[in-house]
């Protein structure tokens, strides 16, 4: 396994861990801007100790991945918040993945091996029985349940892109994902919809731990992930980062969601294509 497949395997774990546990909070949106508050702290202190920022040749795309984040940020507490974690979460990386690959192909000359080619077709397949759109919707399941996730798939594609751009100006991964972060803060804010001191103290008051926990792993994420994207092309380091979904559904039982044989099939899937998509 090469190394920008290793690196986008771990934060794909630690991505659908820190979502696992957001989702498992009650109020989303400030459980959210309290984790990404901690991201930015450990951000802002890694800066620090380095001593220097470097945010490449010109700060278009690190602003604008700052300003994908920030929607990613609200659409992503509005999906969860709506429709089961391995199900938004199949929708989201999913839909990013073909805008990310449609654009990596016909803008940025992307070409691919005959495993990566496999192993993508592998995670959108998986992605579309995970999703299960075949379903009939019940009283208590409508249409517009998905339709955060798709908006959050958009802005998952562009953030994507956005710091591939930045990283190849020779952004430096722990920079940019501080400026992203800073940005896409008052997004968080913004969110919340006021009540803010009320509902921050409830929150750490029952849930401080795990605030701490997912700011950690979505630091560690982000990072990782921008390491990795660094060294790999666009259309490839999301499909594996998509392996991140088989993770969630792994997470998702403990959250005690039910899912049917077909969504585990595409779990499953899920997991060859991004074997497929790791190797040399």
């Amino acid at each position: 396994m090469n190394s920008s497949a290793l690196l986008l395997l771990v934060s794909a774990f630690l991505h659908a861990g820190w979502n696992a546990i957001a989702k498992s909070s009650k109020d989303k949106e400030t459980f959210l801007f309290l984790a990404i508050t901690v991201s930015n702290l450990i951000a802002a202190s890694t800066i620090i100790y380095q001593g220097y920022f470097q945010f490449g040749d010109g700060l278009l795309f690190p602003i604008l991945s700052g300003i994908f984040e920030g929607l990613y940020f609200v659409t992503l507490g509005k999906s969860l918040r709506q429709s089961e974690l391995g199900k938004a979460y199949a929708i989201m990386r999913g839909g990013a993945m073909l805008i990310v690959w449609l654009v990596s192909s016909f803008f940025f000359g992307e070409s691919a091996s005959i495993f990566e080619i496999a192993g993508a077709i592998a995670v959108l397949a998986g992605v579309i029985l995970l999703s299960n759109p075949f379903a009939r919707f019940s009283k208590n399941v409508s249409a517009g349940k998905t339709y955060w996730s798709w908006v959050c798939a958009v802005c998952i594609a562009g953030y994507h892109l956005c710091y591939h751009r930045a990283l190849q100006g020779n952004a430096e991964p722990k920079s940019l994902f501080f400026l992203a972060m800073i940005i896409s803060w008052p997004f968080l804010i913004i969110s919340m919809g006021g009540n803010y001191v009320p509902r921050i103290k409830d929150v750490l008051r029952k849930h401080t731990p795990h605030v701490i926990t997912t700011g950690i792993a979505a630091f560690l994420s982000f990072v990782i992930f921008l390491y990795g994207l660094k060294i790999s092309a666009p259309g490839f380091a999301i499909s594996l980062r998509n392996s991140s979904i088989f993770f969630a559904v792994l997470f998702s039982f403990f959250l005690r969601e039910s899912l049917s044989r077909l969504q585990i099939i595409g779990a499953l899937i899920i997991g060859v294509g991004a074997l497929l998509l790791s190797l040399p």
